[in-house]
């Protein structure tokens, strides 16, 4: 496995990562109107162009195959977070996570941070993250619960 900075032309590819793993593993945790608006099945190609522009994923491949991806913010902020619906619990996750924590090490950081999904909190959890509470977020007529989260490094 592979993790690396996105390339060009990778941007359809997570999006579609990103759909349909919120679809099947959040699905236990969050209404199908809340997925919907979290995901929606419209991809929007000009807001994902410009977003990983601006954020510069880190993506886990295999054999020129989308595994995961995350993005990691100036401040730490950890965000977009996925494993591949169907590799989850291969170690994936784990390895883009190492690999956040030593770039933020790298530059100077002295924490992660970020509003995990109540699917996603016990592998923040195992990650070393603690939990700092949770909020209320709302969108489009929809709420949903998110974990804030905390990692010292």
């Amino acid at each position: 496995m592979e993790i690396r900075k996105i390339r060009s032309g990778e941007t359809s590819s997570i999006w579609r990562l990103f759909h349909d793993t919120v679809h099947c593993i959040n699905q236990a945790d969050y209404s199908e109107r809340a997925l919907a608006v979290l995901a929606p099945d419209q991809y929007d190609e000009p807001r994902w162009v410009s977003r990983f522009i601006r954020t510069q994923p880190l993506v886990a491949m295999d054999d020129n195959v989308l595994l995961g991806f995350a993005e990691l913010g100036e401040d730490g902020r950890v965000d977009m977070f996925y494993v591949h619906h169907r590799h989850q619990g291969e170690g994936i996750g784990r390895a883009l996570m190492q690999r956040l924590k030593a770039e933020a090490a790298s530059r100077g950081l002295s924490r992660l941070y970020c509003e995990a999904s109540i699917t996603a909190q016990p592998f923040f959890e195992k990650m070393g993250f603690i939990s700092l509470g949770q909020r209320e977020l709302a969108r489009h007529g929809q709420t949903w619960t998110v974990i804030l989260m905390e990692l010292k490094i």
